[in-house]
């Protein structure tokens, strides 16, 4: 009998230590339901039930800042590709010349390579949820300004260039703010899941918003074609809105002056190379992020005169050939981002190795194709191992980053963008020297190799989890 009053003292004990322990920890204006001994276990059970509901390729959508967040990227998303279509379209319509095509192209790709870092100053100074806001209100006015000039018959290629170039420059300053984002809407464990949908969201937006804006043309003209890209930007500002503003990771002080900031931004801007030179995570992620944008992406922009050469008689039909061939890729894309999603935060590294080399056997498949339904296929290799490099390489640099550098480190991440550009023109040269098909087929063997040196000779890359 005495033992067992013991072990009941001791219960009441510690049942009393647990009691005190709870009400310490609860926010001092809880209501007196809140410590009741039922509310936790509910508590637990309500979220088992939620998990239950859902399964874990969508576990970040449990939170509700994500979930603004992800809708207010398909609107920003699907704009910009139905963008890519109208814009071009244009140009072409306007001119009847592929050149200006491309140097519409250009035009907003050359603000982005010089001012990305300034935008991961920005991400870093000042609060995320604003720039966003800011940019997306800029894009927004760029294309109902094109969308006025079309209904005018103010239309012109010199309007077109400029808003080109104006929309390449709101891009670099606030791109990377959202992908620092990121990590400020969903739970750390729930991060990989986070930057997977954000993913697989991308390229269903790649997938079906170019369809849309071309049939938005086709059916009732470019005007109404930016109409519908005003009113994704739209939706993108009210969706933003709803999230929690929070203030800047590193502010800086407030009293400068337009020449101390400007003094302060180049010196930040260093400061975020020194880091990822001294991060040895941190270089290591970005140079192999770098090889496979320079050797694995240059295709995707080389589709339409390589369709052209092999599967089709002219460059019309090239060009249907290759919008298909881009579709099937994002589906491979998309298969590779939810699975992403669904797969524990493990060995990460590894993947990232495997994705890059799933990526170069695509290229180099693609370049044996003599048929358009083998091509297809290996479209779908290609944007599998798209999809994994990328959002491995977004992921992992989230996973590691410092936060007061996340901003200029998404800024050196987005890079890369530009850099596939230049890395076209250089491939293009080689494929005139010696044949499209050969070259492809060194792009994709150059790639598989480097996975395999890296994975060999770079024990960092293997131990990132």
């Amino acid at each position: 009998m005495a033992r067992l009053n013991i072990r009941r003292g001791q219960s009441a004990s510690a049942s009393a230590v647990q009691e005190r322990t709870a009400a310490a920890t609860m926010p001092a204006e809880a209501p007196a339901s809140a410590v009741a001994p039922s509310a936790p276990a509910a508590t637990v059970e309500t979220e088992a039930v939620r998990k239950r509901r859902l399964p874990r390729t969508l576990d970040s959508f449990y939170d509700r800042e994500f979930r603004w967040f992800y809708i207010s990227m398909l609107g920003h998303m699907g704009s910009m590709n139905m963008q890519l279509v109208i814009r071009g379209l244009l140009a072409y319509a306007l001119t009847e010349s592929y050149a200006t095509l491309g140097l519409v192209g250009l035009a907003g790709a050359v603000p982005q390579l010089f001012l990305s870092m300034f935008g991961g100053v920005i991400a870093d100074r000042k609060p995320k949820k604003t720039v966003m806001q800011l940019g997306q209100l800029a894009s927004l006015l760029n294309a109902a300004a094109l969308a006025a000039a079309e209904f005018m018959g103010m239309m012109s290629i010199e309007l077109l260039l400029i808003s080109a170039a104006l929309q390449g420059a709101t891009m670099a300053l606030m791109m990377p703010a959202r992908q620092a984002m990121i990590p400020d809407v969903v739970a750390p464990d729930r991060l990989m899941n986070a930057v997977a949908l954000n993913m697989a969201g991308m390229n269903s937006m790649r997938l079906f918003a170019p369809a849309l804006g071309g049939f938005i043309v086709a059916a009732f003209g470019f005007g109404w074609g930016f109409t519908a890209m005003s009113l994704l930007y739209v939706v993108a500002i009210i969706c933003m809105s709803q999230l929690t503003w929070r203030p800047a990771s590193a502010p800086g002080a407030a009293d400068q002056t337009f020449r101390q900031v400007a003094a302060s931004s180049f010196a930040d801007i260093g400061g975020g190379f020194r880091y990822i030179w001294r991060d040895h995570k941190m270089f290591v992620i970005l140079s192999l992020a770098f090889a496979t944008s320079a050797f694995g992406m240059p295709l995707q922009f080389l589709l339409p005169g390589y369709a052209a050469d092999i599967f089709a008689e002219n460059a019309e039909q090239g060009g249907a050939i290759a919008g298909t061939l881009l579709s099937v890729s994002a589906i491979g894309a998309l298969v590779g981002a939810f699975a992403l999603a669904s797969i524990p935060e493990r060995n990460r590294g590894w993947l990232f190795l495997v994705g890059g080399a799933i990526l170069g056997l695509g290229i180099f498949l693609f370049a044996q194709a003599d048929t358009k339904e083998l091509a297809l296929v290996t479209m779908v290799i290609f944007g599998l191992g798209s999809s994994f490099r990328m959002g491995l390489s977004q992921g992992l640099l989230h996973s590691y980053v410092e936060g007061e550098y996340r901003g200029r480190v998404m800024a050196v991440f987005m890079l890369q963008m530009s850099m596939m550009q230049f890395a076209t023109f250089f491939v293009g040269i080689a494929a005139e020297a010696f044949g499209i098909r050969v070259v492809v087929a060194c792009l994709g063997l150059i790639l598989i190799a480097t996975m395999g040196l890296a994975g060999a000779l770079v024990p960092t890359v293997r131990r990132l989890q």
